[in-house]
């Protein structure tokens, strides 16, 4: 690969990629929904792409190699450059994982003196993301940023896998194959409690909040539902684009996502990829390259890498933030294990949400029936609000209400829908509005219980 980048140039290669994907699709039907009771994908959603990219393609080529200043930050060096204080911690789950966790405990924008432990935050990310990624909103509207400015102690998860936590006790993730065997159910009934018992022994405090984004959802569930006494230790739980029942889910990766569906395929899978899909910085260390370098501060201008990102999550041109693409396409993906995938697609086939379902004669030596059993939210007591952006098509409006019908009576305290039709799944954490249409509105509530 290096002699390709040297010898004809990165630029060469890089205009025909960037024309196929900006030419690739252009969608304007409304968008409707599949029934409930049919197990099947929604129609694409509505999309137009952005462009056209004939009139900055000249501007492409003469300009390269322009970079976001946080493109290639970790986590502790965000926090140091916008002078949030912080301290790293390591969480060794009962199973044996070593979870690297970051506590904010102050805010440069808050001089106030706590009188008392401060109400802690769990922010749990996403599929694909880390605890990088709550930051790619500027300074003062990121949400990490925005509780700890509120006086809240704040605690970013790295969950099992990511590039911040591949610890284990006795196992090398980077040749030891079997460190790979787990989905986020694992996480929610390990990763989640650990790092809620670790939160409440340093932060002094009988209860926390939990934010979570995507598959940070989903361990939520599991983890309020499998795990006896987690409910008693969570004040309220925010979900951003709740992922359990994901049946009608119309993204175009439901068509890779499908082919990890059966146990045989997961196990060829994780062979062929060493369990893992690797992260976005691997790719930079064996290439020299990254998305956010083909993704630079000019190109994402000319309806190019944006519009592949509409295709994947749902179309939103007015949230997207340009300035900031190069710098989410650097840290987007962090490391996706192949099962973690495998999990999501069998709920997807199946319309369901239940455990990972290894064939019936391994189920039934795993679960003592044939049938990976259900995981029942109505088991989930702590108050919980929903938040869902009518563009997302792998958390779709419809899959989301079919969650909330399965969840107890009085559980949801809040069901919102945001207020922008064309918010989508990763306008979440990355949307120019995110914070006056989301975040204004979860402080707003978790003053309901602050203690």
């Amino acid at each position: 690969m290096k002699f390709i980048s040297q010898n004809f140039g990165f630029s060469s290669l890089r205009f025909p990629l960037l024309l196929f994907f900006a030419l690739f699709l252009d969608l304007t039907r409304a968008q409707v929904y599949t029934p409930d009771n049919v197990c099947a994908a929604n129609p694409p959603n509505p999309l137009k792409l952005s462009g056209p990219f004939s009139t900055c393609a000249a501007s492409v080529k003469n300009i390269l190699g322009q970079k976001h200043p946080d493109q290639n930050k970790k986590t502790p060096d965000i926090l140091a450059t916008y002078n949030y204080p912080f301290e790293t911690h390591n969480v060794t789950t009962k199973d044996g994982y070593i979870l690297t966790v970051y506590r904010i405990t102050g805010s440069p924008n808050s001089k106030k003196k706590s009188n008392g432990p401060k109400q802690a935050v769990y922010v749990n990310h996403g599929l694909g993301a880390a605890s990088d990624g709550w930051n790619f909103q500027p300074g003062n509207r990121n949400l990490p940023f925005k509780l700890a400015d509120a006086g809240y102690e704040v605690w970013l998860s790295n969950c099992r896998g990511t590039t911040y936590s591949l610890g284990h006790t006795s196992k090398n993730a980077n040749t030891d194959i079997t460190y790979w065997d787990f989905s986020f159910h694992e996480m929610g009934i390990y990763d989640v409690p650990a790092v809620t018992d670790k939160i409440l022994s340093e932060s002094k405090t009988k209860k926390i909040f939990y934010v979570g984004h995507s598959m940070g959802t989903t361990q939520y569930f599991i983890s309020l539902s499998e795990v006896a006494g987690m409910n008693d230790k969570i004040a309220a739980g925010f979900l951003l684009a709740p992922i359990a029942y994901i049946g009608h889910l119309n993204s175009p990766l439901r068509v890779a996502f499908q082919l990890l569906a059966p146990y045989p395929l997961y196990q060829a899978a994780t062979l062929a990829l060493m369990g893992k899909i690797q992260s976005a910085a691997q790719y930079r260390k064996q290439l020299n390259l990254s998305g956010g370098d083909v993704c630079d501060l000019t190109a994402t201008k000319c309806g190019v890498c944006d519009n592949l990102v509409f295709l994947l999550f749902g179309y939103d041109a007015s949230q997207m933030n340009n300035t900031e693409l190069p710098n989410i396409l650097a840290k987007f993906p962090n490391n996706i294990g192949v099962k973690w995938l495998s999990h999501y697609a069998q709920n997807i086939v199946s319309c369901e949400f239940k455990q990972y379902d290894y064939g019936p004669a391994l189920n039934m030596k795993t679960y003592g029936s044939s049938k990976p059993p259900a995981y029942d939210l109505q088991k989930i007591t702590a108050p919980t609000y929903f938040f869902y952006g009518q563009q997302d098509n792998l958390g779709p409006p419809n899959d989301v209400q079919i969650t909330a019908k399965k969840m107890k009576s009085g559980t949801l305290k809040g069901n919102y829908k945001v207020a922008n039709k064309n918010f989508n799944h990763v306008d979440f954490i990355t949307g120019k509005d995110a914070d006056k249409l989301i975040y204004n509105r979860i402080l707003r509530e978790m003053k309901r219980y602050k203690s």
